[in-house]
């Protein structure tokens, strides 16, 4: 009775090319309890020898999750002590390693960290976008994976290039294709998307509707989360370098000591997402940011490079930034100094002249405490969203670039929503109305004919004398 039911399984499933002719073109919604699609061909019940190899076949085969499990291994204390150690000076080298090229990067200029900023929307996007992809289903669809980086350097040359076309005017460059690139940019930027949605139709295979369906909108949704979000950091830095490396460091700063207090001291959870989160974690880094924030504002406000904004767009390393500084970063706030601080004057090594009755701060410094408590308590939850991401995918980290840190948008997934608030705030409380300047007037100028620009030089050469 068995063999008489494999047979005419056999026999239903070698027929079904013969009405293929009928069926509709639209792929079934309905899944059935092995969990794959209606249009997925199940495999065939059949003999397997004994010198098969399940791990194999386990990584190459959907049909067979657990077809092996590997024996549980335990580890002494001392070797969990160990492996523990190791990954706390791993981790700790490389987040030396990776702030020092950070700060380097930093003193190279602002289009060198721009660079950078894309580089790492690049890993994010290509983290992100894995975790729905099915690489058999891939093969059966020419170029539709070439199809999603398509739409994200689309989605790059819009949001970069609106924020950049008046910095690359300035610079007066002779290149046609700098030209080319800034003229028309709306335009262009909705033309290569029609070209890209136009293309995603044509690619659409019977059988793979809906899983190139959600691939689309996958692709969307991660392009307005990591680069329109983040394409904030673009605009905060060409607006003064301190409103991006300041809450770039907050949350660096926080997310480190996070670590070490919730390592030493914690004890109470603090959310289901993240066990190893940890009340001591969060409140202790909550204060030593704050402390940090100060200190650091103070610190990044004695610069003019990192507290003027960048008008024009150079290729120059290490540029040398000068300009009228803003009122928020001239120290006009009058704090007094309790009469036992003043003391202190009289210890060995600190000089009196520091502890007078009276100091006078930057009101930027007010700003840092505002971006350090967000950062403290607002940001952390950027990494509890994404660790209930991870727990959804069932995934230890989004990739393993990175040792002792997982992938690129393990670190990053705090910086995106710092980046958007400190674009959101700057522009609220702190930017005035500044008028038109030097660099946007010059911007206006290229685009005008000979002869008007020879009609403005003479009426400034009259406004002037």
């Amino acid at each position: 009775g068995d063999g008489a039911n494999a047979g005419n399984g056999s026999n239903a499933r070698g027929s079904a090319p013969e009405t293929s002719e009928v069926d509709t073109e639209t792929e079934t919604e309905n899944e059935n309890e092995a969990g794959y699609l209606a249009d997925d061909n199940p495999p065939r019940p059949g003999k397997i020898a004994a010198t098969d190899n399940f791990k194999n076949l386990q990584t190459s085969s959907k049909w067979f999750p657990n077809a092996y499990k590997p024996p549980e291994q335990t580890e002494s204390p001392e070797e969990e002590a160990r492996r523990k150690r190791s990954e706390f000076w791993t981790r700790t080298r490389l987040t030396f390693a990776m702030f020092l090229s950070f700060l380097t990067v930093i003193a190279c200029g602002h289009v060198y960290v721009m660079l950078l900023v894309i580089f790492i929307k690049v890993g994010m996007f290509k983290e992100i976008l894995g975790l729905k992809r099915d690489r058999e289903k891939d093969k059966r669809i020419p170029m539709f994976r070439l199809l999603n980086w398509l739409f994200f350097f689309i989605c790059i040359y819009f949001v970069y290039g609106k924020i950049l076309t008046k910095h690359i005017q300035v610079v007066h460059l002779e290149i046609p294709i700098v030209g080319w690139v800034t003229a028309h940019h709306s335009f262009k930027s909705f033309m290569a998307w029609c070209v890209g949605f136009c293309s995603f139709i044509l690619l659409l295979e019977k059988g793979t509707y809906r899983y190139q369906f959600t691939q689309f909108g996958w692709t969307h949704v991660t392009l307005l989360m990591i680069v329109v979000a983040a394409s904030a950091m673009i605009n905060n830095m060409y607006d003064g370098m301190v409103w991006f490396f300041v809450p770039v460091c907050l949350v660096i700063w926080n997310d480190v000591y996070a670590y070490v207090f919730g390592r030493f001291w914690g004890r109470t959870p603090l959310i289901k997402l993240s066990p190893k989160k940890t009340w001591e974690g969060f409140l202790g880094a909550f204060v030593t940011t704050v402390i940090f924030g100060l200190w650091c504002g103070y610190l990044m406000g004695q610069f003019d490079y990192m507290v003027c904004s960048q008008e024009e767009l150079t290729l120059e390393f290490f540029p040398n930034l000068t300009c009228e500084r803003d009122p928020n970063f001239v120290p006009s706030v009058p704090v007094h100094i309790p009469q036992w601080l003043q003391s202190l004057s009289a210890l060995p090594g600190i000089p009196a002249a520091r502890l007078s009755r009276t100091v006078y701060l930057m009101p930027f410094m007010w700003d840092c405490m505002y971006l350090s408590v967000f950062a403290s308590l607002v940001a952390p939850f950027g990494g509890f969203f994404a660790s209930g991401f991870k727990r959804a995918f069932k995934i230890k980290d989004f990739g393993d670039l990175i040792p002792g840190h997982g992938g690129i948008t393990d670190r990053m997934d705090c910086q995106i929503i710092m980046s958007v608030f400190v674009a959101v705030y700057r522009t609220t409380f702190f930017l005035h109305a500044k008028g038109a300047t030097v660099a946007h007037i010059l911007s206006q100028v290229d685009t005008l004919t000979l002869s008007d620009k020879r009609e403005l030089l003479n009426r400034l050469k009259a406004a002037v004398v």
